[in-house]
C-alpha cells in the first residue's frame, strides 16, 4: 500500500482515517500534511504479521481511551533501517536509530514521534506467544536495543536477512523462521533484564543460532576451532558440539560446507577474476590446494577451475 495516487492535499487525512479505524487504535498528528508520504508492505510469516514501511515525520499517541477500544492488540517490534523515531512508554524514553530496535506493549499508553523520514521493519506479535516469555516487559518497552548485546545484534541481523526472503517462505518454513526470530528477540530482552532462562527451548534455539552466526563470521579465520566457538559463547566445546548436533549440524561438516560455498561464490563472481583459484581457496582457510580441489570436487562434482569456467559462460 502507498499513497502516491492520492492527491497530495488529501494523503494524510485519508491515511489518518484509514489507520485509526483499521489498525491499532491511536491518534495521529502531522505538522506538514502537505508533504506526508506513506508506504506499507505486509504479509504473514507463519502466524506473525510482518512487513516494511516508510513514514515521513508524524506523531502517534495511544491513550487509555484507545486501549479500551482494543485492549488485545499485538505487541509491536520496530527496527529502523534509516531515519529515527522517538518512543516513550511506562516512564521509558528512547531515540531509536538504524541499527537498533524497540518494543511497545499496546496494553499501556505510548507515544511515538518520527523526527525524520523513517524506513523500518516491523512485527506485530500476538501477546500470548511473546509477552508471557518476558516476565518484566515493562522494563524493556520503549528501550533502544542495539549492538551492545550479542543477542540484540543477532536478532537484528536475522530479521534483516529474513525480510529479504520472507515473501518466499510459506507453511511450516515460515512458522520455523519466525519462531527463531522470536526466540532471538526474547533472548535479547532477557539479556537486557538480566533474566536469561537457561535450559529452555528459547535458550537452546538462540544459542544454536549464535553458534552458527559466530562460525559464519569467522570462516576466513584459520584459527577457527570448536574451542574458539565455545569460548565466544561462554560454554564448553562439548556443549557446542551437542548444541549443533541437536540441530542436525556437525561442526566439521558445517565449517567445510560453508567455506566451500564461499569459495564457490567467489569463483563465480566476475569481480574475483583477477584472483587465482589457489588464492580464493587460501582466503577461506584452504591452505593445501590439493585438499581444496578434492573437497570442492566432492561437493560440487567438478574441480574449482572447471566450476569457474562454467560459471563465467552462464
Amino acid at each position: 500500500m502507498n499513497l502516491d495516487e492520492i492527491p497530495v492535499d488529501r494523503r494524510f487525512s485519508y491515511w489518518k482515517d484509514l489507520a485509526e479505524e483499521l489498525y491499532v487504535p491511536v491518534s495521529l498528528a502531522c505538522t506538514s500534511p502537505e508533504t506526508f508520504r506513506f508506504q506499507w508492505d505486509s504479509r504473514f510469516v507463519g502466524e506473525i504479521c510482518a512487513g516494511t514501511s516508510l513514514l515521513t515525520p508524524l506523531h502517534v499517541s495511544r491513550t487509555q481511551q484507545h486501549i479500551a477500544r482494543s485492549e488485545n492488540d499485538a505487541i509491536k517490534i520496530i527496527m529502523p533501517l534509516s531515519g529515527a523515531i522517538s518512543v516513550s512508554q511506562e516512564g521509558n524514553e528512547s531515540q531509536v536509530h538504524a541499527g537498533q530496535f524497540y518494543v511497545v506493549d499496546p496494553v499501556k499508553p505510548y507515544q511515538e514521534s518520527i523526527t525524520e523520514d523513517l524506513t523500518f521493519i516491523w512485527l506485530h506479535v500476538p501477546r500470548a506467544s511473546f509477552a508471557a516469555q518476558i516476565r518484566r516487559i515493562e522494563a524493556v518497552t520503549a528501550v533502544a536495543l542495539g549492538n551492545e548485546t550479542p543477542y540484540a545484534r543477532l536478532s537484528m541481523d536475522y530479521l534483516l536477512s529474513l525480510s529479504k526472503v520472507w515473501d518466499d517462505i510459506t507453511g511450516e518454513a515460515g512458522v520455523q523462521a519466525m519462531t527463531v526470530a522470536l526466540d532471538l528477540l526474547t533472548m535479547a530482552l532477557w539479556e537486557r533484564t538480566q533474566q536469561v532462562s537457561l535450559h529452555t527451548d528459547v535458550h537452546r534455539t538462540a544459542q544454536f543460532q549464535r553458534a552458527k552466526s559466530y562460525i559464519d563470521e569467522h570462516l576466513a579465520d584459520p584459527s577457527l576451532t570448536l574451542a574458539s566457538v565455545a569460548a565466544a559463547l561462554g560454554v564448553s566445546p562439548r556443549c557446542v558440539r551437542e548444541l549443533l548436533a541437536s540441530g542436525g549440524v556437525s561442526y566439521r561438516r558445517y565449517v567445510l560446507e560453508q567455506r566451500l560455498a564461499r569459495c564457490a561464490g567467489d569463483l563465480a563472481d566476475p569481480r574475483m577474476a583477477h584472483r587465482s583459484v589457489t588464492d580464493i581457496g587460501y582466503a577461506w582457510a584452504f591452505f593445501d590446494s590439493a585438499h581444496f580441489s578434492k573437497a570442492f570436487k566432492a561437493a560440487y562434482g567438478m574441480s574449482p577451475r572447471d566450476y569457474r569456467s562454467i560459471a563465467y559462460r552462464l
